[in-house]
C-alpha cells in the first residue's frame, strides 16, 4: 500500500475509534486543546513525571560517577582515585573544583527529528567566540585543555564538556564531523552507561540539552522530563502552553 494512503487510512482509524473511547489521556494541555478542535476528542492531561531516581546528584555521587569505567573510555576520566575534572576530595569531604568545565548532558538517537548540527553550530559559536574575545591561540591540541584543567589553570570563560549519550549506527559519523571542527574551548564525548549510572550523569550536569522535535508540534519529549538538570529544548510556541 502507498505509503501515504496507508497513513491517511490509519489516521481516520484512529479518529474514529478514538472518539468511541470512554476515556483518554494525553501529556500537554496543547495536545488537550488540538484534539478536541481537531478530533472532539475529550482527553485528560497526565504530564509526564520522571522516577524518583531522576533528581540532582550529591557531590560523593557526582565525585564517583566520575571514576567509573565509562568515563576512562572517553580519554578524560581521572587517574587519581581523589581528584576528577569536576571534582576533588579532601580527607572526607568532596569538593567541586572552581575551574571544572561546564557539563552539558544530550541523549540522542543521531535520527532526523533530532537535529544534532543546531548543537555543532552553537559549540564552535561559543569556541569561537571566547578564542577571540581573549586573543587565544588556536594551535594547541584539545588534549592540552583536559590536562590545564587538571593542573588547576583558571579560565575567564568556562570550558564546555557535552557528554552525548548514543549507541547509535550513525555515532562514529558524527565523532568524526566533530573532529573536523577542531574545537579546542568545547569537547564532545559519546558514550554508553548503565541503567544506574545514567541517572547520576543527568543529575550531575549543568544543563541538559534536548533535540527532539516533535511530528504533532504538541507533544513534549519525556527526556525532558527525566533530567535533574536545567534543561534547553528547542520547542515549538505550542510547547510553552505546558
Amino acid at each position: 500500500m502507498d505509503p501515504v494512503l496507508n497513513f491517511k487510512y490509519l489516521l481516520r482509524f484512529e479518529k474514529r475509534y478514538g472518539q468511541m473511547a470512554n476515556g483518554s489521556l494525553c501529556v500537554t494541555k496543547a495536545m488537550q486543546h488540538g484534539l478536541a478542535q481537531n478530533w472532539g476528542i475529550r482527553a485528560t492531561v497526565l504530564y509526564d513525571r520522571p522516577p524518583e531516581f531522576f533528581c540532582p546528584t550529591s557531590l560523593q555521587e557526582k565525585h564517583k560517577v566520575s571514576l567509573s569505567p565509562s568515563w576512562a573510555t572517553t580519554g578524560i576520566g581521572a587517574d587519581d582515585q581523589n581528584e576528577t575534572l569536576f571534582t576533588t576530595q579532601v580527607d572526607n569531604d568532596i569538593l567541586l573544583k572552581p575551574n571544572r568545565p561546564a557539563l552539558v548532558v544530550s541523549s540522542t538517537s543521531w535520527t532526523p527529528d533530532e537535529d544534532f548540527g543546531i548543537l555543532l553550530e552553537a559549540a564552535v559559536m561559543y569556541d569561537r567566540r571566547v578564542a577571540a574575545l581573549l586573543d587565544e591561540n588556536d594551535s594547541a591540541d584539545e588534549g592540552v585543555l583536559w590536562k590545564e584543567i587538571s593542573g588547576g589553570k583558571q579560565y575567564l570563560y568556562p570550558r564546555l564538556l557535552f557528554i552525548i549519550t548514543s549507541r547509535s549506527p550513525e555515532k562514529g559519523k558524527y565523532e568524526e564531523k566533530i573532529k573536523r571542527l577542531n574545537l579546542k574551548r568545547v569537547g564532545f564525548r559519546t558514550m554508553w552507561l548503565s541503567a544506574e549510572e545514567y541517572p547520576l550523569l543527568l543529575g550531575s550536569a549543568d544543563l541538559g540539552v534536548c533535540l527532539h522535535t516533535s511530528s504533532s508540534g504538541l507533544d513534549l519529549h519525556v527526556k525532558v522530563c527525566h533530567s535533574g538538570a536545567p534543561v534547553e529544548a528547542f520547542l515549538r510556541k505550542e510547547h510553552l502552553q505546558r
